[in-house]
């Protein structure tokens, strides 16, 4: 079945969802970022205090990091298409399946948009969430950073393109735990987007 939706309908719903408890703690729908024809698409899990103030994704600590690592792996910010699988503040930081399973509809709508020919997965809830839609084992995410994982373009989407999966940790896990930034730096250097 052919999407009939582009990028404006799909915000349009989630600016007024209320699917979920977190509608509450919306200041700014923090929707996406980067162009609709962008080949990489990196997925986040939900925006912090400073993206809910001003509806821009990764401009905290997290995402001047993550800029650092874009340059690592020679990936300029603007060619990604950037978002969350979760589009609303979560204050406590806490998301659970349900959170999940209200706004995950929306990053599939996102998906079937942009056809992504990589996908960037970043920390434990988003690649679970993209590894079991696909059927793949899902690990933790200490054990499958840093993999790729192809995609037939039959099982994704309908996109009609084959994609790449690739698992990372979470910029903000770098921040949280010092001994994980020299593993996230190495994964970033050693990216294949291809």
């Amino acid at each position: 079945m052919e999407n009939t939706k582009n990028l404006d309908d799909i915000f349009e719903q989630v600016r007024s969802c209320r699917k979920c408890k977190l509608h509450k703690y919306r200041d700014q729908c923090v929707f996406a970022e980067g162009k609709s024809d962008s080949m990489i698409m990196l997925i986040g899990l939900s925006p912090g205090k400073e993206e809910n103030a001003t509806g821009q994704l990764f401009i905290g600590p997290a995402g001047e990091y993550l800029n650092e690592l874009l340059q690592v792996a020679r990936i300029k910010r603007d060619s990604l298409y950037i978002t969350n699988i979760i589009k609303c503040h979560a204050p406590t930081h806490v998301i659970t399946k349900t959170e999940v399973d209200a706004c995950s509809p929306y990053l599939d709508e996102q998906i079937e948009v942009i056809q992504p020919r990589t996908i960037i997965a970043l920390g434990s809830i988003v690649t679970r969430f993209v590894l079991e839609k696909h059927h793949f084992p899902v690990k933790k995410i200490s054990e499958n950073h840093g993999k790729a994982f192809r995609v037939s373009s039959n099982d994704f989407f309908d996109t009609g393109r084959d994609m790449k999966i690739i698992t990372m940790f979470h910029p903000s896990a770098g921040l949280r735990h010092s001994e994980l930034l020299d593993v996230i730096r190495k994964d970033w250097r050693e990216l294949d987007v291809n």
